[in-house]
């Protein structure tokens, strides 16, 4: 008996395979952060000091995909997500200096899409479930992180094939603030800008 579930098991899921309603595959990438908003100040008067972003740093990012449909879509993802950021602290005391953070994420988005020739439109939301991060700004008296362990924003972009092979190029826009992880001595603080990405991604297909 369990020798015939698997065959049955094995020849539908081969039916769908040849059929071209579903796949699935790896995925691997580069993304970075594209806005760049204003400092933000922490206190006041002789103890005040600002924040700010320091350039664009560049993350990576690895997981895998599924797709249900042919021409009209629907494709689930799961993604490990590495990212750092450097901020530039100002503290009048002693000047500016750099302080850098890393962390890291599930990115689970849901894309929905339709499928024209070689090339492929999607978009849909995206979950960011967080892991763990590290901080150098842990360096400076009163700081502390608080990460939600579930932030959500939307992706949208276009896929080009090439057989088994194809290019991803995504924009990622977020409905959180930047920063909005940041406390100082009790108080929250966060950027003005909601944090926008570009992704770029390259997809093998072990099923097509």
């Amino acid at each position: 008996m369990k020798h015939l579930i698997f065959a049955l098991f094995s020849l539908f899921f081969s039916q769908i395979a040849h059929a071209q309603f579903f796949s699935m595959g790896l995925k691997a990438g580069m993304h970075t952060q594209l806005n760049h908003p204003e400092d933000i100040n922490i206190g006041n008067g002789d103890g005040g000091f600002n924040v700010g972003l320091n350039g664009r740093q560049f993350g990576t990012q690895f997981g895998g995909y599924l797709r249900f449909g042919k021409r009209l879509f629907v494709q689930p993802e799961v993604t490990f997500n590495s990212n750092r950021t450097d901020y530039v602290v100002g503290e009048s005391s002693v000047g500016e200096v750099i302080k850098n953070e890393k962390y890291q994420f599930l990115d689970i988005p849901v894309l929905f899409g339709a499928k024209l020739g070689p090339v492929r439109l999607h978009a849909g939301p995206v979950g960011h479930y967080f892991l763990k991060s590290t901080s150098e700004l842990t360096d400076i008296d009163g700081y502390e992180a608080r990460f939600k362990q579930m932030t959500w924003g939307w992706q949208g972009g276009l896929n080009i094939g090439f057989k088994r092979l194809s290019l991803d190029f995504r924009y990622e826009g977020n409905f959180n603030k930047l920063g909005d992880h940041m406390t100082f001595f009790g108080d929250q603080y966060q950027f003005s800008d909601s944090p926008a990405r570009f992704i770029v991604g390259l997809n093998f297909a072990l099923i097509k």
